[in-house]
């Protein structure tokens, strides 16, 4: 089967690389994202905008080729500088875009018949003869039914991306997934409107370019072919079934290049597969541009995790009835240079879905365990819990982790680590969060149901997650001196607690009277601004003996044991 032919694309703006697809760095020989920010003069050592002597015609393009503010250029034979001082000869293609930057497209260069031939073979897929790549504003002209000079047609260029089609290759082998693919190229080929394109664009990524007359007529087209691809296909007398999102980018012709709004598609597909999959999604700029906002900050703070800007602050957990520190719970901090101290608020739903919070959760329980052992050189000991994200607690290596970070310092008493999960994590990952609770309990990590109350669970659930406590919501014990409900809640939660033989911590203490009405009700653990808010490490062995010596509760037992050693 042939392979396929390559298409490079960068986008370029005052000299520099901006953004470039996987096969320009093929082509040049670059690692996946090298080619970001590099000057283009490190790969076009004489540039397609600057002035060249006649002795330099052959290795770049003419001092005349300027890129058009609208249209574009085409230029043949360049001398592009690949990875390692090699030199690949290409043909290039320059269209202006709306930002003034400028998106260059080339592959290899072809000579005579056999390169009229393989510049054939490399505008189509080899495997359903579909082209490989959507075609220019100006080829769009060309054709028998082009609308280009109708200005109440709009152009619509969508991405398709065939949801979770490795399972049809686990199911049917490669071949199965092949015949697939084809027969996926046959219906949209029959199902399009004169004019309209089909590009196989990746492995199950299709693109289509569509002339229509309104958005309307743009997501009717595309729910009409979703649905037909939804189709089943019978492979090997067994049939497989596809769900297919679509992102839609649609403008006016010529507003933008055509491979400008396949960029655009492709983003809004990653919206139609965030919300599950199977259907339209129309690219939204607005909501580019948070989520490109969204992205710089998770590489800010990907960069602040190598820089050290993260910390953890320490909000005391006390048995109130004894008057006794019984650990901390470690909190995230930011210290940003340019923003200066933030909460997890400002950053962490930004990160709930993606690898770095399990980045930021690793080094939190490391962190934790760490500053727990100088406390302990300090004479003193106590515990410190750390929560743990859905995603975090799932990963493979979680336990693995967890025991190097442990193995670090064994001179730590077990328990000195405990983890912190959501009540509806637990429940929504049932038999995963059991498995999980279990390794922890195995290395001596209790773990802790956070939120309590929130999730509706079940005491069937309950009954069978060996969870050491459960804290109760703070949303509930901060109203429970006003409202019945919020104490009625509350109280309910403690018999359930004591009936399943679990401790019970409460959140949201941010009294002496929250303290009190709770050691009423039998719940003498607090946590909470009442009774302090989060502390730097170094203030945490005089905050611990200052509490311990003047207890906020004056009822507090005396003379009993605290955590300073």
């Amino acid at each position: 089967m042939p392979s396929r032919i390559l298409a490079g694309h960068l986008k370029t703006c005052d000299g520099q690389i901006l953004w470039a697809n996987e096969d320009a760095h093929s082509l040049l020989g670059f690692p996946l994202g090298a080619l970001t920010d590099m000057p283009l003069g490190d790969v076009l050592p004489l540039g397609p905008q600057m002035p060249q002597t006649k002795a330099d015609s052959e290795t770049g393009p003419s001092a005349d080729m300027q890129v058009p503010a609208r249209g574009a250029i085409d230029v043949h034979r360049v001398a592009l500088r690949a990875h390692h001082g090699r030199s690949i000869l290409v043909d290039m293609r320059g269209e202006r875009m709306d930002d003034r930057c400028i998106l260059w497209t080339f592959g290899l260069t072809a000579q005579g018949v056999r390169g009229e031939r393989l510049d054939t073979l490399s505008r189509h897929d080899a495997l359903t003869r579909l082209p490989n790549r959507i075609p220019s504003i100006e080829e769009l002209g060309r054709t028998p039914h082009a609308h280009d000079s109708d200005p109440h047609r709009l152009l619509a260029v969508s991405y398709l991306d065939i949801d979770r089609f490795r399972d049809v290759n686990d199911r049917f082998g490669p071949a199965g997934g092949d015949a697939v693919l084809r027969e996926v190229a046959r219906r949209l080929k029959t199902a399009l409107p004169p004019g309209a394109v089909a590009v196989r664009v990746g492995g199950d990524e299709f693109a289509l370019v569509v002339s229509v007359t309104s958005r309307q007529q743009c997501e009717a087209l595309l729910q009409q072919l979703l649905a037909r691809l939804a189709h089943p296909y019978r492979l090997q007398d067994r049939s497989a079934r596809l769900r297919v999102s679509a992102g839609v980018a649609l403008m006016g012709h010529g507003e933008q290049p055509t491979e400008v709004m396949l960029q655009h598609a492709q983003h809004a597909v990653f919206f139609a597969k965030r919300v599950g999959g199977s259907q339209v999604h129309f690219f939204d700029a607005a909501q580019a541009l948070e989520e490109q906002q969204e992205q710089l900050i998770r590489q800010r703070i990907k960069e602040g995790l190598v820089r050290n800007e993260f910390v953890l602050a320490y909000q005391p957990k006390v048995d109130m009835q004894r008057g006794v520190v019984i650990g901390f719970e470690a909190l995230i901090r930011w210290q940003h240079p340019e923003r200066g101290w933030l909460q997890p608020a400002a950053f962490v739903p930004l990160i709930e879905d993606h690898e770095l919070v399990e980045q930021i959760g690793d080094w939190a329980i490391g962190e934790a365990v760490r500053q727990a052992a100088q406390w302990l050189a300090l004479g003193v000991k106590t515990s410190v819990s750390v929560n743990v994200s859905p995603r975090h607690l799932l990963r493979p290596d979680f336990i693995e982790r967890l025991t190097l970070h442990l193995g670090r310092f064994p001179q730590l008493h077990t328990g000195v680590l405990e983890l912190e999960i959501l009540e509806t994590t637990a429940i929504k990952d049932f038999g995963a969060v059991a498995d999980f609770i279990g390794a922890c309990k195995e290395l001596g990590v209790p773990v802790t149901m956070d939120d309590f109350g929130t999730g509706y669970s079940s005491l069937t659930y309950l009954r069978r997650l060996p969870v050491t406590a459960l804290k109760l919501d703070q949303s509930f014990v901060r109203g429970m001196l006003e409202d019945a409900e919020d104490r009625a809640i509350v109280e309910g939660i403690l018999v359930m607690a004591r009936g399943m033989g679990r401790q019970a911590i409460a959140e949201g203490v941010e009294s002496t009277a929250h303290g009190d009405a709770l050691m009423a009700l039998g719940c003498t653990l607090g946590q909470g601004y009442g009774i302090a808010k989060p502390l730097p490490a170094d203030q945490v062995p005089d905050w611990i003996a200052g509490f311990e010596r003047a207890p906020l509760w004056p009822t507090a037992g005396k003379g009993q044991q605290g955590v300073t050693g």
